[in-house]
């Protein structure tokens, strides 16, 4: 399938428009259709990051290990790795705009798809299927950073809307709040 067809005359005006803007273009999830399309969510911390290239030295890939608090979908260990095209190494880095970012000791809501053959997971969503929790107010809050991403709403097969996030950093409810509502969102699934 043709970007031009996946995007129509619309998109590609769009995105013709944005010049020198970096950004990915991904299917816009709400928290409903993120939470059914995930196969694991996890609320967890950043415990560990390795980077390494692949067998033919061509991409560059990051498996971030995290420590999980919290199964609010899914079961498994408590500890999952999550890999992501991109990383450093030998002092050559690859980056792919709009990518979840993670770091070691930061608390996270993960919303990831499962491959049992590698014992891997992956983000839904790019940045969307990542939320940072900030503790610096009285209640645990949950932040999302979308920078990079162009995001697409899709209505019977075609691109009906595409934006840039209204901000890069949104705030959100308290992490008990937003559990709440992605579990909410689970069990109402058909």
């Amino acid at each position: 399938m043709t970007i031009a067809r996946v995007l129509g005359p619309l998109g590609l005006a769009l995105l013709l428009a944005a010049g020198t803007a970096s950004a990915t273009i991904v299917q816009s999830l709400s928290l409903d259709e993120i939470s059914r399309k995930a196969d694991v969510i996890v609320h967890g911390t950043v415990v560990e990051q390795s980077t390494a290239w692949n067998e033919t030295r061509t991409r560059i890939y990051t498996v971030t290990t995290v420590e999980v608090k919290d199964r609010v979908k899914g079961q498994g260990e408590t500890r999952i790795r999550i890999r992501q095209l991109g990383g450093t190494v030998d002092g050559i880095t690859q980056s792919i705009v709009g990518n979840a970012r993670m770091a070691k000791g930061e608390e996270v809501v993960l919303f990831l798809t499962r491959d049992t053959a590698k014992d891997l997971h992956y983000v839904v969503g790019m940045a969307q299927g990542k939320y940072a929790v900030d503790r610096q107010a009285p209640e645990p809050v949950v932040r999302h950073e979308l920078e990079g991403l162009a995001l697409a709403r899709i209505e019977d097969g075609a691109l009906a809307e595409l934006k840039a996030p209204e901000a890069t950093q949104v705030a959100l409810p308290t992490l008990a709040a937003f559990k709440a509502q992605i579990r909410q969102a689970i069990s109402a699934a058909p």
